[in-house]
């Protein structure tokens, strides 16, 4: 065992020697060794070479687990932008926001990375998770002075204002003038603004919130996933509206979800009445 140890001490240590070397392969393929190569990140998280700290961010990534979770907070807190909304992203993606909810260390890294100046969308979402006055006046203070900046919640995601990923995580904090503004922004939403609403369904928890977001299962613009270029008539965001809602409320629909078709009008209108099953008025 303690050989084994060293073994794996000694590739990551490879591994991050040739990334100095722009070389990285090696670490491309950390994350197959498992969950006991992430306490072993914890010195090249610290490394004084951002893109050293950046690499270690994106295996954390990839193993998730909860080796992974407490450098990934500590990363919420790195100097460089870039990282730090990495860290964010990862937690969004890896862990569901009822565990993070319930580690005490997450929720004040989250603020305290959000008032450095890390407006990113999946950080200021998961904050919405955290029920505490000093989030909420954080997440005000984004949308009163950095709300006019972009985010994303993805790097293929579309980019909106981060006031709208602040006031998600407002309104599920109970806040009604965020929620007020949300059901705003839906009326005349954006192209980017509906696809990122869809995309952070999961965090949106007000009935009325969601049924106003029904008018997307009606919006014929097209959109920039789903199909190869040139396969063929591209999706609509009403498909993709088909697959939030069908997910974030565990719809049994009579059909296959696929993140690359089209929707029929038939199909459509089911997913519509079972919203309206699911969801009170």
């Amino acid at each position: 065992m303690a050989k084994q140890a060293v073994n794996l001490e000694q590739r990551v240590e490879q591994a991050f020697r040739a990334a100095r070397d722009n070389e990285f392969d090696r670490i491309g393929q950390l994350p197959a060794l498992g969950p006991r190569v992430a306490p072993l990140l914890a010195p090249y998280l610290r490394d004084e070479q951002a893109d050293i700290r950046r690499e270690a961010v994106a295996v954390l990534a990839a193993l998730g687990g909860e080796s992974a979770k407490p450098l990934l907070v500590e990363a919420l807190g790195d100097q460089d932008a870039e990282i730090r909304e990495r860290a964010a992203r990862a937690l969004y993606v890896a862990y569901q926001p009822s565990a993070l909810a319930r580690d005490k260390a997450v929720g004040p890294a989250l603020r305290a990375s959000v008032l450095a100046g890390n407006p990113s969308a999946a950080g200021l979402l998961l904050l919405g998770y955290f029920p505490d006055a000093e989030n909420e006046r954080a997440l005000r203070e984004v949308v009163d002075q950095f709300g006019g900046e972009l985010t994303k919640l993805s790097d293929s995601g579309p980019s909106v204002m981060a006031a709208l990923p602040a006031r998600i995580a407002l309104s599920q904090l109970g806040d009604r003038e965020a929620r007020e503004a949300l059901l705003g922004v839906i009326d005349g939403a954006s192209l980017a603004e509906a696809e990122f609403l869809l995309a952070a369904l999961r965090d949106i928890d007000s009935p009325t919130v969601l049924h106003a977001l029904k008018k997307t299962l009606d919006d014929e613009r097209e959109i920039a996933g789903g199909l190869p270029s040139g396969a063929g008539p591209r999706r609509r965001l009403r498909d993709a509206a088909v697959d939030a809602f069908a997910r974030r409320l565990k719809l049994k629909v009579a059909f296959k979800l696929h993140d690359s078709r089209r929707y029929s009008d038939e199909q459509i209108a089911q997913v519509r009445r079972l919203i309206d099953a699911s969801l009170p008025r």
